[in-house]
């Protein structure tokens, strides 16, 4: 959703039934720091929510981060 503030903003929420407490921060640390890393992918300023209701370890981290990167990319281009 696009932001009348001048930057992005950005939240995570992780479904309880994923793993322990442990595995759900894993997985908002990662989401945090992709976005982190390539907010300039985005021109205009958005506020992004992401709800994420499957796990992911390290083996399938790249995979999500590429999954991710391509909603970044869409959200540009809308």
């Amino acid at each position: 959703m696009r932001s009348g503030r001048p930057h992005s903003r950005f939240a995570v929420s992780v479904n309880r039934k994923i793993g322990g407490a442990v595995q759900r921060n894993y997985i908002k640390r990662k989401m945090k720091e992709w976005f982190r890393l390539n907010k300039s992918l985005i021109e205009q300023p958005h506020d992004l929510w992401i709800s994420v209701k499957k796990p992911f370890g390290r083996e399938h981290a790249a995979r999500v981060e590429r999954l991710f990167l391509d909603a970044l990319v869409r959200i540009r281009y809308r």
